[in-house]
């Protein structure tokens, strides 16, 4: 792959970000206004709950990523068919497992649920109320799980078209299912379709998106079969000795990102700070995150590539290169956030998540935000580093470290959940990410490559620290200089304020954290 694939792959990463950030902040206030707090809280479990769904497919989707990109970079298409034919039949088998999961589910939690709300004497809107009765709650776990169950093997398309490199149809096909998720969640929300409506979207966007990438792969994949007889024993050994490790990051991830809501239902026992913290936790971090995966993760083809063949130069200098441009990137998000994060989450949100009867939890929230930006930043710095180590195949040392990571992070929001409240939760997330992503992972990635620890980590300072320092002095000035006259209000005055911030952070960042060369790369690439 050649760099000018590998910037129209990012190109086409950024635009399905941007869709995807646009589409969310629209859509997060007008769901958290239809429903109410409490009932989005509800909502957030149970998309948490059918989220822990992804463990069961015990790596067998990175497995496959990996192995049909080290196939399409060989030109073995049949291994290609071998790979993808083994991989959908296993993942048939899980979905059925995810299935029988379902049923029960919907069968028990519901009931269990108004036991447990029973018992706790929870103050405030009671959700089951809003649903008039359980069997709501039963409807909307069997559409949501039977939907994911169905997603495990369809998946695999998508997989295919993202092994071989055709990052821009994968992407054209993520943002219609966007657009149609905007329109449709728009028209069903209005129509009162409530928290089943909301499940039948999902339900009927992934199925747009299962018809698109399945003619999508054929098209990008001549040679690609799918049959039975493909089938083979050497190809489920092989996905399972990857991904027998990889259920590790699976478990690790999953945990990581779902199981907050649960933690806050122990420890405080209120659905609406659910809401609140899902706001910072479930959607900007997210979205922070995902904007510098937008570029990292175009390079794991790549990194596969170049690795199965031989050519460790050219990954060390991609290492060098992606990570300088991901903590660039984060820099700028992360010191946004914490500048202007409160003031964002005011006018993103509207007056009644700032001043109504639940206000108690904006505080903490906006703390909350901070202290997992913090996370998030440190969680860039090593984006790109962690697709190395996939492609590297040292998915048994990833997926033990993020299993620790899981743990503790767990441990911790549950022992300060109580203590601390919102930014307690907030906590259990950092104090991990302080030790295996700002220690641990580095550390053991670049002995792997052989490259220099302080010259790294120097790169990384001065692609991060210019930024950083403007944007904490233009910061400085403007509250001192002119403070309530650009005070933050509406979407205009954020915006000029995020622009006084952003562009001389910019500025400086590029002069100072680039070599002249590379600022004469760039422009030419952007001039062609």
């Amino acid at each position: 792959m050649n760099a000018r694939t590998i910037l129209r792959n990012v190109g086409s990463n950024s635009l399905g970000y941007v869709v995807n950030v646009a589409v969310g902040l629209i859509l997060v206030p007008l769901v958290n206004r239809s429903l109410g707090l409490a009932v989005a809280g509800v909502w957030t479990l149970v998309v948490s709950f059918v989220g822990y769904y992804g463990v069961l497919d015990v790596g067998i989707r990175s497995a496959v990523g990996h192995y049909v990109a080290t196939y399409h970079a060989r030109r073995d298409q049949a291994q290609v068919n071998r790979t993808l034919s083994t991989a959908m039949a296993m993942l048939a088998a899980v979905a059925l497992v995810a299935i029988l999961v379902t049923l029960a589910a919907a069968w028990w939690l519901p009931d269990w649920y108004a036991r447990y709300r029973e018992l706790r004497h929870a103050t405030g809107e009671n959700p089951l109320e809003a649903f008039r009765d359980p069997a709501t709650l039963r409807l909307v776990i069997l559409v949501m799980g039977f939907g994911f169950a169905l997603n495990l093997p369809l998946l695999i398309y998508s997989t295919a078209i993202y092994s071989a490199q055709h990052l821009v149809l994968q992407n054209a096909i993520v943002i219609g299912q966007q657009l149609a998720r905007l329109v449709a969640t728009w028209l069903v929300l209005r129509a009162g379709g409530g928290i089943v409506g909301l499940a039948l979207v999902v339900l009927g966007v992934n199925a747009l998106g299962w018809i698109a990438t399945i003619v999508g792969a054929f098209r990008v994949l001549p040679g690609l079969s799918l049959a039975p007889r493909h089938v083979n024993r050497g190809s489920a050994r092989e996905l399972l000795a990857y991904g027998g490790y990889n259920v590790l990051v699976n478990v690790g991830d999953t945990v990581l990102l779902y199981t907050s809501g649960f933690v806050i239902m122990w420890g405080i026992g209120d659905e609406s700070a659910i809401t609140y913290y899902s706001v910072v936790a479930g959607n900007l971090i997210p979205y922070f995150m995902s904007m510098v995966q937008s570029v990292t993760w175009s390079f794991t083809p790549w990194f596969t590539g170049r690795w199965a063949t031989g050519m460790i130069d050219d990954v060390r200098r991609l290492l060098d290169a992606g990570s300088r441009g991901a903590v660039f990137l984060a820099s700028l998000v992360a010191n946004g956030l914490w500048f202007l994060g409160g003031d964002f989450l005011h006018v993103w949100q509207g007056d009644v998540f700032v001043s109504g009867k639940d206000s108690k939890y904006f505080g903490p929230c906006v703390t909350a935000l901070a202290i997992l930006t913090g996370a998030t930043l440190l969680r860039a710095a090593q984006s790109c580093g962690r697709q190395a180590l996939f492609a590297m195949r040292e998915v048994r040392y990833l997926g033990l470290l993020t299993l620790i990571e899981a743990a503790a992070n767990v441990a911790l929001s549950i022992v300060l959940v109580r203590r601390f409240g919102l930014p307690g939760v907030a906590l259990g997330t950092l104090i991990p990410v302080l030790v295996t992503q700002g220690f641990v992972l580095p550390r053991h990635l670049l002995r792997e490559l052989e490259v220099d620890g302080r010259a790294f980590v120097g790169s990384l300072l001065r692609a991060s620290v210019p930024i950083v320092a403007t944007m904490a002095l233009v910061d400085w000035g403007i509250r001192s200089f002119a403070g309530a006259s650009l005070a933050v209000t509406s979407w205009p005055t954020f915006l000029v304020r995020g622009t006084l911030l952003a562009v001389p952070a910019l500025v400086v960042g590029l002069f100072v954290g680039t070599s002249v060369a590379e600022r004469r790369a760039l422009a030419a690439r952007l001039r062609t």
